[in-house]
């Protein structure tokens, strides 16, 4: 098993995907950092994550570079533990978990000296949010009542997370798209997309074997956007 190979545990941190950077030169591939809590959680454009005691706030160190297919193999990989609770969670593209339309996971991977540091936050046992955030963020206990053991839960996470990172280090990756496929809500979806230049608005049709998601135009052009800022419009 590579995910979990080494192991940090800590009380509190700044954020643990910079908690890996300090570390990076000596850290095994599989190396996993979690923290009870964060004091500058991270996620994506420099967006803050709040990280309070509740929520499963870790990161891993792999070595792969193509951080779209780590993002989609960790959205499957937490689909897929949280099905262990009979939780039927599904993946945003391109980086959030999402549970009765709220978000209550986020992934962020971040290439450092062509390796990746995945960086994930679960709110599983977040009692309540900053007022800034309760219209969009939630958490498996909100949502569903069941308190999840976070240790019980990082095990199941661990596990599925190695199987799908072997997959993706033995190049399956129709079987990886499949299971994609099976845990996302975006296909057929009607979405726009802000990319740093323009706004692509369109319907989903599937995600490329990059893992760049496949958008058609009103005017019925073919878009592969890799990353984005995605809204859903239905």
């Amino acid at each position: 098993m590579i995910v979990g190979s080494k192991f940090y545990k800590l009380a509190e941190t700044g954020s643990t995907n910079d908690y890996i950077k300090q570390i990076l030169r000596h850290a095994p591939e599989g190396t996993v950092v979690i923290a009870d809590t964060q004091t500058s959680g991270k996620g994506r454009k420099g967006r803050s994550w709040y990280s309070p005691e509740g929520g499963l706030w870790m990161s891993v160190l792999l070595k792969h570079n193509q951080n779209c297919m780590v993002s989609l193999i960790a959205g499957v990989a937490i689909c897929e533990a949280l099905t262990q609770y009979d939780i039927d969670a599904k993946i945003k593209w391109p980086n959030d978990i999402l549970l009765n339309s709220r978000k209550i996971a986020g992934i962020l991977p971040e290439v450092v000296d062509e390796k990746v540091i995945l960086g994930v936050g679960i709110n599983l046992n977040v009692r309540e949010f900053p007022d800034d955030l309760k219209a969009k963020a939630s958490s498996i206990f909100i949502e569903t009542r069941k308190h999840l053991d976070p240790q019980t839960f990082y095990h199941h996470l661990c596990k599925s997370l190695d199987v799908y990172y072997g997959l993706l280090r033995k190049e399956e990756v129709d079987t990886l798209l499949s299971k994609w496929r099976e845990h996302t809500l975006m296909r057929g979806r009607d979405v726009s997309i802000e990319l740093p230049d323009r706004l692509v608005v369109g319907k989903v049709l599937d995600i490329d074997r990059q893992g760049a998601l496949i958008v058609m135009r009103a005017d019925y052009g073919i878009e592969h956007i890799i990353a984005g800022d995605c809204r859903l419009l239905n």
